[in-house]
């Protein structure tokens, strides 16, 4: 895979969004920097044009090699004060209205997120937030992208949503949570407790069968890893990894358009929950809980699902995180997960 000149891409959650940033944002690098057989490779890309000069192009790219091996990532930074406005008691109203839409037989699930906003008494450090993430969530997708008017999109996502390597494609089920304990022991039971509650089962089902029929529909015939629990160091999921083989004729982009959004950020019937969040959250999506990563010409790439990730400008952020709502959700306990996973969010911001 090295060498191969990658496109970054992200996409807003919704197709019409209510504010005005850009529905989604396609992105060729100026330099790209991967790690190939455990050494660092620097990617230049350049644009050819009628009034390219190769000598003057060739001298400036060399002095900014210069700097890219040369920089210093100072990543003791000062602790950043900040107040949020804390609206979670309204997100248990959001939950019990969304109990009802369940309840009324409309939809099977429905995932319901909360957007936390900060102010903080300095612009937020986003190389510093970053960093401090990748050091908490190592095992996570950790990425950071602007995305239009003076905005950050940053996060630590424990999802991958679908990657493609030589025509072999990975993507999995992630749904049903359940806290870390403070011991051992505590840990155990709340993993036991997970993996046999019928309420978890039931949401991580619905998340793996709709995976697959997904993938049929493309002519990929899905192959089902050992399912796992997936633990983070303040959260633990249901974790089934997906396989596939896929035909010459699809495009990781066609899986992409196809599984996005998955009923573990959206719900089931997928449209019919997507008008609901509309209608219920009092906040507008952006790019929160959609696709993020990279294709190259060759058709290989990898794309996370954009969720524990915060939209940040200057000194003010609006943190995301949501639950997926089944029939026997508590909305105490969905606020409570919520809560922890915005702590973690709040945690990271310098």
């Amino acid at each position: 895979m090295g060498g191969a000149i990658e496109v970054l891409l992200w996409v807003s959650f919704f197709e019409q969004t209510q504010t005005d940033q850009p529905k989604a944002s396609i992105l060729l690098p100026r330099w790209q920097l991967e790690r190939v057989d455990g050494q660092a490779v620097a990617i230049a890309h350049l644009v050819l044009h009628g009034d390219f000069l190769p000598a003057q192009e060739a001298d400036r790219l060399w002095a900014e090699r210069g700097l890219l091996t040369s920089a210093k990532w100072d990543r003791q930074v000062s602790p950043n004060q900040f107040q949020s406005a804390d609206k979670l008691d309204r997100y248990t109203e959001i939950v019990e209205r969304g109990l009802g839409v369940i309840q009324s037989g409309q939809v099977d699930k429905i995932v319901l997120a909360h957007g936390l906003d900060v102010m903080a008494e300095r612009a937020f450090t986003v190389a510093g937030t970053l960093a401090n993430l990748h050091d908490r969530y190592p095992s996570c997708y950790c990425f950071s992208t602007a995305c239009g008017q003076g905005d950050v999109f940053l996060g630590a996502s424990p999802e991958r949503l679908v990657s493609v390597d030589d025509g072999m494609m990975l993507t999995e089920a992630l749904a049903g949570s359940a806290p870390r304990g403070m011991s051992e022991q505590e840990d155990l039971i709340y993993a036991t407790q997970l993996l046999s509650s019928d309420k978890e089962s039931h949401e991580h089902q619905l998340v793996s069968d709709f995976i697959a029929q997904k993938l049929r529909q493309l002519g990929i015939e899905p192959i089902y890893q050992t399912p796992r629990l997936l633990q983070l160091p303040n959260i633990q999921h249901r974790h089934t990894p997906i396989a596939g083989k896929v035909p010459s004729s699809v495009h990781l982009l066609d899986i992409l358009a196809s599984l996005h959004p998955t009923p573990a950020v959206a719900g089931f019937p997928r449209e019919l929950s997507c008008q609901y969040i509309r209608a219920l959250e009092d906040f507008d999506r952006g790019p929160y809980a959609a696709p993020i990563g990279w294709v190259d010409g060759d058709g290989n790439g990898e794309f996370a699902v954009g969720i524990r990730s915060a939209l940040i400008r200057g000194d003010r952020a609006r943190l995301f995180a949501g639950a997926g709502i089944v029939a026997g959700s508590d909305p105490e306990r969905e606020r409570r997960e919520v809560q922890m996973k915005l702590q973690a969010l709040l945690e990271a911001l310098v």
